[in-house]
């Protein structure tokens, strides 16, 4: 759908008509999901919080005024949605490593097949905090750039640079943690 069909939509979503934010739902609650489930590795709770930022958005839907893309300022609620259920509910999701577990041996991760890097960077995942899943799953999954991004989690744009960076640094230093383990455990 371009950006004139969903200026239309919102549109008539503004004038009172909720059978059109239908169409809204349909076209992001797949990628709303996404991002909630990344941020808690709880389907559960990506459900209701995706649900939880559709209610939002429409409750709010008046205050778009269309400065950005629709899908930036409804990830943006999805976001933080996620992010303040998190600190309510003081739900810990990552875990610690110490700093020995970051090697310069970059030739265990290139050997490893299509499928297995899914299962060991899902895997990775897990060990991240909330905000960095989400940086980099708007970034490289969802694909926005820098600038949007920075809108989303109202970070400047250098900072989000930053987070990519040191996230995609931990991620590294992970993912050798895990395969150093994996290949210990077959040895």
């Amino acid at each position: 759908m371009n950006k004139k069909e969903i200026s239309n939509i919102i549109s008539q979503v503004k004038s009172g008509d909720q059978n059109a934010f239908v169409q809204l739902v349909d076209l992001y609650k797949d990628m709303v999901y996404s991002l909630c489930l990344k941020m808690t590795q709880s389907s559960a709770d990506a459900e209701e919080l995706a649900q939880d930022s559709f209610v939002k958005a429409f409750q709010s839907i008046h205050k778009f005024k269309g400065e950005s893309k629709f899908s930036t300022w409804l990830y943006q609620i999805a976001y933080y949605t996620t992010i303040n259920f998190l600190r309510k509910n003081k739900i810990e999701t990552t875990y610690h490593f110490s700093e020995d577990w970051i090697e310069s041996d970059k030739s265990i991760i290139s050997d490893i097949q299509q499928s297995e890097r899914k299962r060991y960077i899902n895997q990775a995942f897990e060990y991240l905090k909330p905000d960095e899943r989400a940086v980099i799953t708007l970034f490289h999954l969802e694909e926005h750039s820098i600038e949007e991004i920075a809108e989303i989690t109202k970070l400047s744009k250098s900072n989000v640079k930053v987070k990519i960076h040191r996230t995609r640094k931990k991620l590294y230093g992970i993912m050798q943690s895990l395969l150093k383990n994996e290949v210990n455990s077959l040895v």
